[in-house]
């Protein structure tokens, strides 16, 4: 960490990190920003971090914080205004770290004994698809797979809305739907569509074996080519009035019905 405190906008390191803030540069360099004291302290040991940047306050007030940091990578100290210029946040903690996105082997998602995926088509809303991360995570999903056309997985507000799930289990996002279908004719997996048109309820299937549940895009549902794949569409019963669910909710529901009958083996 040193004595020198960072006090420009125009310092190199923080054109780096400001950077980070667009999709394209998260994608060119495969790094992404976890900001927050319990982001950062939630990253695992094993994970690559390039560098840590804190607030001069965050730093006087968190010594031994930021020498066990600096163990792992470089810690940067900068003035509480160029902070403000890095975080995502309006009321930022003064610490982030920049950490190294990882690449993931979609074989790796199936070579499990009875796989359990998530694929969301077009999601669009980051804290609908930080919510299914963070589900999926606490339902023992051995995955997520996103589509091409949803949102970026390392956009800062699914991130938080992950609270870090998202160093918990694998994610590949950008997958071409009609290569994935492909793949999986090849392997023993039912693929499972939640759809309003759906012809069973969850419960009445067998989700003990290996599956992949399919979800869609907040407004349009999953396209008419996802739904044509799949081994089954699948409905949530609707006692109330309300035409559909939010697509986190719905996912959530699933993946709890699936849980509730692997509990049961």
């Amino acid at each position: 960490m040193g004595d020198c405190i960072i006090e420009s906008s125009q310092n190199k390191v923080v054109k780096q990190i400001v950077a980070l803030q667009k999709r394209k540069e998260r994608e060119k360099r495969r790094l992404f920003i976890a900001e927050g004291e319990r982001f950062v302290g939630e990253i695992p040991k094993e994970w690559e971090v390039d560098m840590v940047a804190t607030s001069e306050r965050f730093a006087l007030q968190h010594p031994s914080l930021l020498q066990s940091l600096e163990m792992k990578c470089p810690v940067y100290v900068v003035k509480e205004e160029v902070f403000s210029i890095l975080s995502d946040t309006q009321t930022p903690q003064g610490i982030l770290a920049v950490c190294r996105q990882k690449s993931e082997d979609i074989q790796e998602f199936f070579s499990k004994e009875a796989p359990f995926v998530i694929l969301a088509e077009e999601l669009q809303d980051p804290g609908n698809l930080g919510t299914l991360i963070r589900t999926a995570d606490a339902a023992g999903a051995h995955g997520v797979i996103l589509t091409k056309g949803s949102v970026d997985v390392y956009n800062p507000k699914v991130l938080r809305s992950t609270m870090g799930s998202i160093f918990h289990l694998p994610i590949i996002q950008d997958i071409d739907l009609v290569e994935l279908i492909g793949f999986l004719k090849q392997q023993d997996i039912t693929i499972l569509a939640a759809h309003l048109q759906g012809a069973v309820y969850p419960y009445e299937i067998d989700m003990r074996t290996g599956i992949m549940l399919m979800v869609g895009n907040e407004a349009r549902g999953l396209s008419a080519f996802a739904a044509e794949q799949a081994h089954l569409r699948i409905k949530i019963p609707m006692i109330g009035p309300a035409e559909s669910l939010n697509v986190a909710m719905a996912a959530g529901i699933l993946l709890y019905e699936v849980v509730r009958q692997r509990l049961k083996v």
